[in-house]
């Protein structure tokens, strides 16, 4: 492969925040592609590239080491989030992505950056209430993209829920709790919670709506929400069921329906900012644009239900 957009019919993609958990399963879609030349920022010990990727060492804090690795028409997907300084960060994104005259940069957000709501689907729509600092300063960093790219670039957000997968984060508790902790804690759990929304999203979903933004029209500063809330078991009552299926848990009697209301008056008292144990994100409007996704909810729980059997828990 030959790293020369300019020259040729391979379209440039500049990957930032590849190191984490999304970047791992998107950097693999995009391996595949042989209609796409990769680059991908990364710190230090720049690894070898290898078939159509290129690392380019350069910070989000040090602009001008973003020249190289930012090239004329190429189209950015932005996944970074860093320990502090995150707005200064995505100033200096934007105006190198000016500089370098970019296409498009696609910026990977979060649905909870609507905050505090008593709307129980969520759209693009609602107004956002943020209310913790991370809400708030991922919001601000929409704003500055948005701001700063204005006649010079073109800004598409993805906003994804709680996304979950092999080697993620999310639904990894909740697999702990029930393989490693007191039985009736999990117990009281389960009862409190019952049907409260998961807002869970497989990896893969995002990652093939990452792609599908790569060549999708008519998304100049226009806003998605990606989730699986369509799917009747993101709730953490049938998704406790799963997991406990495949890790051969259950309660030796039947779970008590405690009443919503005191799940969010807990929730609340608490200080979370998502007090409605209801609430649902809404990507009706991802999909009415042609997204189709590629995995059942319900699937990527068993996918996941096997990883963790195999990779956590039988090394506990």
């Amino acid at each position: 492969m030959v790293f020369n957009s300019a020259v040729s019919n391979v379209k440039a993609v500049v990957v930032i925040g590849a190191s984490g958990f999304i970047g791992d399963y998107l950097l693999k879609e995009l391996a595949s592609r042989s209609d796409i030349e990769v680059r991908v920022l990364v710190h230090r010990n720049k690894p070898q590239n290898h078939s159509n990727i290129k690392f380019i060492e350069g910070d989000l804090l040090a602009r001008d080491s973003l020249n190289d690795l930012l090239i004329k028409d190429s189209v950015v997907i932005n996944l970074a989030y860093l320990a502090k300084n995150n707005i200064e960060a995505i100033r200096n994104l934007a105006m190198a992505c000016a500089k370098n005259q970019v296409s498009r940069l696609i910026h990977c957000s979060t649905a909870v950056v609507v905050g505090r709501t008593q709307k129980v689907w969520v759209s693009e729509a609602v107004q956002c209430e943020p209310i913790s600092e991370y809400e708030q300063t991922k919001l601000r960093i929409e704003e500055v993209l948005l701001e700063m790219s204005l006649g010079k670039f073109q800004v598409t957000i993805l906003r994804p829920t709680a996304v979950f997968g092999a080697g993620g984060q999310n639904l990894l508790k909740l697999a702990n709790e029930l393989s490693t902790k007191n039985l009736w804690m999990n117990y009281i759990r389960s009862c409190v919670f019952n049907r409260r929304s998961m807002n869970l999203v497989c990896v893969e979903n995002v990652v093939a709506a990452l792609v599908f933004l790569l060549d999708a029209r008519n998304v100049d500063r226009e806003v998605f929400i990606i989730s699986d809330d369509d799917s009747p078991i993101n709730n953490y009552r049938d998704i406790e069921n799963q997991l406990c299926t495949s890790l051969g848990k259950s309660y030796p009697v039947p779970r008590v329906i405690v009443p919503q209301i005191f799940l969010g008056t807990l929730l609340r008292l608490v200080g979370k900012s998502n007090i409605n144990p209801s609430i649902k994100y809404s990507d009706q409007k991802l999909a009415a644009l042609g997204y189709k996704k590629p995995q059942r909810l319900d699937v990527a729980i068993d996918a996941f239900s096997e990883w963790y059997k195999t990779h956590i828990s039988n090394k506990a």
